[in-house]
């Protein structure tokens, strides 16, 4: 059944979509997506200032939250450079209101290796074009895009990017194929980010982050939750796994902001998928060494992990400055009494301040995804962390990464800077040093299905990234340049990579 239902599931979608294209639109579509970082920045720092209330951590992220606090600003108590982010965000409304119609094209030297927020493209050479409906009880966005360069088997045309949704109270049930990113990083998260290409799914999110009233209090914690069951339609071991998520976000203080996510594969050929293995699932009842499951007489349910993520947003002499981390661990099995294991963790700081009288962020993140998997052991082999014994392709999907961008054994540091040079030009610059699979090891290097994607040996990366980002009137233009040296164990192996790219888009 499920074999079939990935067969046809695409094609169904668009179906429906295509169907009811002829609804006259009244809006334009309620999220905002992954696809500019500057945005991001911009309505991160409101929210560190206590301006923008809900928690802004979860994309696709409510335009209607965002729209509510932006109204309740008192323009003449900004400073300039909260001025200078609430003009940007309102000017990004405008045009989410007002286009509902873009064409978008890339072109490229190579596909993008690492894929973070705000990156255009992952294969080069695209063109896709993008097509929004929204009345009041319900919203619609087509995305067809065609690469002439795809790989790992995809398909030339795809949708990814699109979706149908609709509203029940202060919910939106939706099903479509949309980037996520569950985490307070710029440059990448542990649990879900935009690296690899949207799953097919099944959503229900909370609309509004009406705040909860501390009882006999005048405490208000505002509050979001949303969760989808998606398939894993790819070229993988066990073929069409589910993969169920949850996230729950909130902001306690001003400033403070706290998420939790959970994450399961599950189901798939070949294996149980009724409602009792997801309750198995849903409870953590799928260790057989500390979740009360005997193997023996029962299949083991799923693959999990869980963890927690957190921001706070402070001033320091007029400085603003952000706190931020994540730590995200594994499910336990037979050899541990752990609910969790191997829990890995990300930590990032960063400044706002002006710079050349414009202004920029500047952060700054460190992240491990290396553990040493063997208890007792000294070979300090890794291939663990995104891996599982029974789903052994793991959490990837079309062989990338769902969440860290550097797959697993991997200890990273980057630098980034996000500033603007004029009111319609805007600049992102990172340096990173990435050491990759830095156990010089791999699960299965001879399976393209199995383990580390990115490197089978161990890799050390300096890489140097910038894009300039330019809008006139209805056009918006990217141009961007990759520089990387990597250097391997074999120095004959060395290499200098350069990787350009321009991306432009028209609102109709």
């Amino acid at each position: 059944m499920l074999k079939k239902l990935r067969l046809t599931t695409t094609r169904v979608f668009l179906l429906i979509l295509l169907s009811i294209s002829g609804i006259a639109p009244a809006k334009s579509e309620p999220w905002i997506d992954t696809s500019n970082i500057f945005l991001k920045a911009k309505i991160q720092l409101l929210a560190d200032q206590g301006y923008i209330k809900t928690p802004v951590s979860t994309y696709p992220l409510m335009w209607a939250d965002i729209a509510r606090d932006l109204n309740k600003i008192d323009y003449s108590s900004l400073n300039e450079q909260d001025k200078a982010a609430l003009s940007y965000i309102n000017h990004q409304l405008k045009l989410a209101k007002k286009n509902i119609t873009k064409i978008e094209a890339n072109i490229a030297l190579k596909d993008n290796r690492f894929t973070s927020f705000g990156d255009s493209f992952r294969t080069k050479n695209n063109i896709t074009l993008h097509k929004t409906f929204m009345n009041d009880s319900f919203a619609m966005k087509i995305a067809s895009s065609y690469s002439d360069s795809p790989v790992n088997g995809e398909s030339y045309t795809r949708f990814d990017g699109s979706y149908i949704a609709t509203y029940v109270g202060n919910w939106v049930i939706s099903a479509g194929m949309q980037d996520r990113w569950w985490g307070q990083g710029s440059d990448s998260n542990l649990a879900l980010t935009n690296n690899a290409r949207p799953i097919p799914a099944i959503a229900i999110t909370r609309k509004s982050a009406i705040p909860v009233t501390v009882p006999f209090t005048e405490i208000d914690i505002p509050w979001t939750v949303t969760t989808f069951m998606g398939i894993m339609d790819d070229e993988r071991i066990i073929k069409d796994t589910l993969l169920w998520g949850f996230r729950l976000n909130f902001k306690p203080l001003e400033g403070l902001e706290i998420g939790l996510t959970r994450l399961a594969q599950w189901g798939g050929e070949g294996r149980p998928q009724d409602l009792s293995t997801f309750w198995n699932v849903f409870i953590g009842k799928d260790n057989c060494g500390a979740g009360g499951l005997d193997c023996l007489l029962n299949p083991e349910p799923g693959n999990q992990q869980a963890g927690y993520d957190f921001r706070y947003g402070f001033n320091l002499f007029d400085i603003q400055l952000a706190l931020y981390g994540e730590s995200l661990a594994e499910d336990g099995n037979d050899n541990t009494l752990s609910f969790l294991t191997e829990i890995q963790t990300q930590l990032g700081m960063e400044v706002n301040l002006n710079l050349f009288s414009q202004p920029a962020k500047i952060y700054f993140e460190q992240a491990s995804t290396y553990t040493d998997c063997v208890e007792g052991s000294t070979n300090f082999i890794g291939n663990c962390f995104y891996e599982h014994h029974i789903y052994k392709t793991g959490m990837r999907y079309n062989q990338r990464t769902l969440g860290n961008l550097y797959d697993n054994d991997a200890k990273t540091r980057v630098l980034g800077l996000i500033t603007s040079i004029n009111q319609d030009t805007d600049l992102t610059v990172k340096l990173r040093h990435l050491e990759l699979n830095i156990d010089d090891n791999d699960k299965a290097p001879n399976n393209p299905l199995i383990g580390n994607p990115l490197t089978k040996v161990a890799e050390e990366i300096l890489m140097f990234s910038t894009k300039v980002q330019h809008s006139y009137k209805n056009w918006r233009f990217t141009l961007g340049v990759d520089l990387s040296k990597s250097k391997f164990t074999n120095s004959s192996n060395n290499k200098n990579t350069t990787n350009v790219f321009l991306n432009i888009e028209h609102n109709l």
